[in-house]
């Protein structure tokens, strides 16, 4: 892994780090205050803005990361290509917003609390101002990460100045929105530090050229979202807000801990997409190989400990009145496991590579699977018929993508590598589940469960002379040398 590579993966590292810390603060305290109709109502409609959203982009925030990161070395095609992509989401989103007001005043569910709806989709506009695809394809992760870090500290900061009783809903949404998408605005000011807007040529500006291959994103991102985002909205219409609350509260946290193994993946698209466009495979499928390793070696601990300590998560996180939500938290948490798996072939090799029809396949297995699943099952069991929707889709998706795309994978499917984390695994589920027995207090189990698994996963690691081990072990000891003799070499310097 080259250096800037290490760098890059370090601060999106950070950033998802915090990315998960925020939420463990802000979501008890949320849950607590707005009880779980009001989080479902928030996430219902959030739920519908996202999939307006989804129009709106076009597939553009993935398709540009990789426009960029191949133009990034010749400014004036680099200035040309952002300006287009700017007018063609600008365009986009003015016809989202026709959408916004026809459901807020023809959609009974949605005409309920039109002003709640109509301040959650003011993400729409922010998404626009974002650009933060052109940062991530120039790949400039330490400004997106110090500047999420801020943002998240001035959310945390508002809700809890706000944010006091249920009847707040309002400015809960606006803190949702803040913290989501209120360091947009920023970042557009900020674009002219890299791109000059007045060298661009109008009458050279060819919007329709982007059109084509953002469609092929954009039904790779609807056949994903409808297994992502669709089974709130089906809850929404299909069950009540308390049922749309304990799903949230469940997959919010699994979603935090999907953040690990993505932090990686986002950081490989523009230098996967770089490598493919300069001809260097074999260095491309070198990157890929560590990412599925590592992948593997934490996703699998992750997906346990979370099944094992759902109960103590729950009960400490979101609160008593959540307890229905501890069984879908335990049919969901393989998930983090499947979908790191899936979003390998996909976005690291599929799609630099230029094959998204296999992945648009693949998707549209498990977005079938899923709504099908959902409509037979959310009626019958609410929230824990979702979850099962849910894991089905994404075991279907995860199979059929290695299936299809089996040409392109090239990658190693055994090796010792994955026996051992199977193996370590195996060990955990034993372990763990013994001292889930003992009749010990939530906050025991919330801190004791993850630092013995993780032990023990280690230990496993290690006895079974694991080469990811060897090679981590390996990248942290040069680490700490090279720092070690730098200070070393500055206090010769000096003197």
């Amino acid at each position: 892994m080259s250096k800037s590579l290490k760098i890059n993966y370090l601060y999106n590292l950070a950033n998802t780090v915090s990315s998960m810390i925020f939420p463990l603060i802000t979501f008890p305290y949320a849950a607590r205050i707005m009880m779980a109709d009001g989080i479902g109502q928030v996430n219902f409609f959030s739920s519908i803005i996202s999939y307006i959203s989804l129009f709106t982009c076009l597939g553009i925030p993935l398709y540009a990361v990789r426009e960029i990161a191949k133009l990034r070395d010749d400014i004036k095609k680099l200035v040309q290509t952002t300006t287009e992509i700017l007018l063609l989401h600008l365009c986009l989103t003015f016809l989202g917003y026709v959408v916004v007001f026809i459901l807020a005043f023809c959609v009974d569910k949605v005409s309920v609390d039109i002003p709640l709806f109509l301040l959650l989709s003011t993400s729409l506009l922010f998404n626009v101002l974002g650009c933060e695809w052109f940062y991530q394809g120039i790949e400039d992760f330490k400004y997106i990460t110090i500047r999420a870090i801020t943002v998240r500290c001035i959310f945390v900061i508002l809700l809890f100045l706000l944010v006091h009783s249920k009847e707040d809903i309002y400015l809960y949404a606006f803190c949702s929105v803040v913290g989501t998408v209120g360091n947009n605005l920023y970042n557009f000011i900020r674009l002219r530090k890299h791109v000059d807007f007045h060298i661009v040529q109008f009458k050279q500006l060819d919007i329709k050229r982007h059109i084509h291959p953002t469609v092929k994103i954009f039904a790779l991102n609807i056949v994903i979202s409808i297994y992502v985002n669709l089974d709130t909205v089906m809850l929404g219409f299909l069950g009540t807000n308390y049922a749309v609350g304990y799903y949230t509260g469940a997959t919010k946290l699994t979603k935090i801990l999907l953040g690990i193994a993505s932090s990686l993946q986002t950081a490989m698209i523009p230098r996967c997409s770089y490598l493919v466009n300069s001809d260097s495979l074999d260095d491309f499928y070198k990157v890929v190989q560590k990412v599925v390793d590592f992948v593997v070696a934490v996703t699998i601990p992750i997906s346990i400990i979370l099944a094992m300590t759902a109960p103590s998560i729950i009960i400490i996180f979101c609160g008593p009145s959540y307890m229905p939500a501890i069984v879908t938290l335990e049919i969901l948490s393989p998930i983090i496991f499947l979908i790191s798996m899936s979003g390998i072939p996909c976005f690291q090799i599929l799609y630099p590579l230029g094959k998204e029809n296999i992945a648009i396949m693949s998707t549209a297995t498990g977005a079938l699977v899923n709504f099908t699943l959902n409509l037979l099952l959310i009626p019958l069991y609410l929230d824990k018929g979702a979850a099962i929707a849910t894991l089905i889709a994404e075991t279907m998706v995860t199979i059929t993508m290695f299936l299809y795309g089996r040409k392109y994978i090239r990658i190693k499917r055994y090796n010792t590598h994955y026996f051992n984390c199977v193996l370590g695994g195996l060990l955990m589920i034993i372990v763990l589940y013994l001292l889930r027995s003992l009749s010990l207090s939530h906050w025991i189990y919330i801190w004791l469960m993850p630092l013995t698994g993780v032990i023990l996963y280690i230990c496993v690691m290690y006895l079974r002379k694991d080469s990811l081990y060897i090679y981590s072990k390996y990248l942290i000891m040069v680490n700490l040398n090279s720092i070690f003799f730098c200070n070393e070499n500055n206090i010769k310097m000096k003197k």
